[in-house]
């Protein structure tokens, strides 16, 4: 399977009816292929295949979000890192090895590397920013940012839509299960 990040730009080609299945599964990714089918009016197995046509190609990513906070780790930092020539890539794969490290991110500017790391408390942040980050050679320099508040993540981002405008499927459609 392809992680995301990883498929080439304009590898999944979609249509209108690729289109009205995300828009429907989106509000509840649980929602049933045949709920969707009756109504973008095509058969189950169709919206199964397409879905899982979706999947495969890494237009859509299979998975479930956990709030950090819920699950006790309320301390969200984003850090910018600056790596020394010739140490990129060996020092992405070690932060993301680390289980803390939510996202890893190779950037153009100031920085090399953007990682979020979820944390229980500021004493275990204290000892990844100073001790863990110092086992991994190659960290030239850290800037790290303390995210206090989240007032939204989006992950309701349509993305499908960019450049083609929207669908119209009626909002009492979208919340209908059945």
């Amino acid at each position: 399977m392809i992680r995301w990040g990883q498929a080439p730009f304009g590898t999944v080609e979609m249509d209108d009816l690729d289109r009205r299945i995300l828009k429907l599964l989106r509000p509840n990714a649980r929602r049933s292929f045949a709920s969707i089918a009756r109504v973008v009016g095509v058969s189950e197995p169709t919206v199964r295949n397409r879905v899982d046509r979706l999947v495969r190609h890494g237009a859509i990513l299979p998975w479930t979000g956990v709030n950090p906070a819920a699950i006790g780790l309320p301390v969200d930092v984003m850090v910018g890192i600056r790596v020394n020539r010739g140490y990129g890539t060996g020092v992405g794969a070690r932060l993301a090895a680390m289980e803390s490290v939510a996202y890893v991110g190779y950037t153009t500017g100031s920085f090399d590397i953007l990682i979020e790391v979820h944390l229980p408390d500021n004493e275990a942040l204290y000892r990844f920013l100073n001790e863990d980050l110092n086992e991994i050679e190659g960290i030239a320099h850290t800037e790290t940012w303390h995210i206090l508040r989240t007032d939204t993540t989006n992950f309701e981002w349509e993305g499908e839509d960019v450049g083609r405008g929207p669908l119209d499927v009626p909002d009492d459609v979208l919340a209908d299960e059945g």
